[in-house]
């Protein structure tokens, strides 16, 4: 029992391990294979979403957009704006159609 009461409380006080959050110096690599459908407050079914070419050459971050779409739902006038069509983000440059 006091062995686990001295990690909860070294865990408490941040000894150990800690990830590096938004402080990470090196950048994650691209997965130029990815593809992601944006749908801000949702997507209206039956509908095919509109393609947005991304450029992995340019090194365009679908983890950004991923994350903005993510806020997007979190938005309080999602309950009255209804659905959209969405967008399909493609890294083109790597997925030739």
């Amino acid at each position: 029992m006091r062995m686990l009461m001295g990690l909860f409380l070294a865990g408490a006080l941040g000894w150990g391990c800690q990830a590096a959050g938004d402080k990470a110096s090196a950048k994650a690599t691209l997965d130029c294979q990815a593809t992601y459908v944006a749908c801000g407050c949702g997507c209206c079914g039956g509908v095919e979403p509109e393609v947005k070419c991304l450029s992995c050459a340019k090194g365009d971050d679908l983890q950004a957009l991923i994350q903005k779409d993510q806020e997007a739902k979190k938005d309080p006038q999602c309950a009255v704006m209804g659905c959209s069509t969405g967008t399909k983000y493609v890294y083109c440059d790597a997925n030739p159609q």
